[in-house]
């Protein structure tokens, strides 16, 4: 499984945990847009997840027809303690905040099988969460988008999906934003981002 590490916009602080998750939940004063300040940072094996304040919109605006994801798996991500998963379930993630969590470090293969070239993204949508979430991928050096997902509800995670584009072997620097969106009316809440490194190997 992947190595953890998780690089963060504020401070360029970095922190990695083997096997356990931490959380601590401050308030801070409303952020600009284009700022992001992490109030919570949880890591686990191959994994790196946290709350962060969503550069807010200047009003929530009705997604144009949200495409759900079809390539989902119900339940909690594998690597949770019960404990941990009991703690998910007694929070709730406030309204101008977002759970992002996924894997930090993916990696997949250039050839072979759509399996074969599948990447291991474990983007997960809280059961806490309390809205919908879709993410896209787009290289750091091009801005060129090589994976989106459909909306994902509460309570579901993408284990792995190949990338929308075929690139070559290497190593990606890349921005995963994370778009939220409420479950009922389907408008656009806010976003965030986080930094990722993807590897393509032969």
């Amino acid at each position: 499984m992947s190595n953890t590490a998780e690089e963060m916009e504020e401070g360029q602080n970095k922190s990695s945990q083997s096997g356990t998750r931490r959380k601590k939940t401050e308030r801070i004063r409303p952020i600009r847009w284009g700022t992001v300040a992490v109030i919570c940072l949880c890591c686990m094996i191959g994994a790196g997840s946290g709350v962060y304040f969503i550069y807010r919109t200047s009003a929530s605006e009705p997604a144009p027809g949200l495409r759900y994801e079809a390539n989902i798996v119900s339940g909690d991500i594998p690597g949770k303690t019960k404990e941990e998963r009991q703690r998910e379930l007694n929070s709730v993630v406030e309204e101008g905040m977002l759970n992002m969590s996924m894997n930090i470090t993916p990696a997949g293969q250039v050839n072979g099988s759509t399996n074969e070239r599948s990447i291991n993204w474990l983007i997960e949508n809280p059961s806490n969460q309390g809205k919908l979430i879709r993410v896209e991928v787009t290289r750091d050096d091009t801005g060129e988008k090589i994976y989106e997902t459909g909306a994902i509800r509460p309570g579901n995670y993408v284990e792995s999906a190949p990338l929308d584009v075929r690139l070559p072997a290497g190593e990606y620097a890349c921005t995963a934003v994370f778009f939220a969106y409420q479950e009922d009316t389907e408008a656009l809440i806010g976003q965030a981002a986080v930094k990722i490194k993807l590897t393509l190997q032969e």
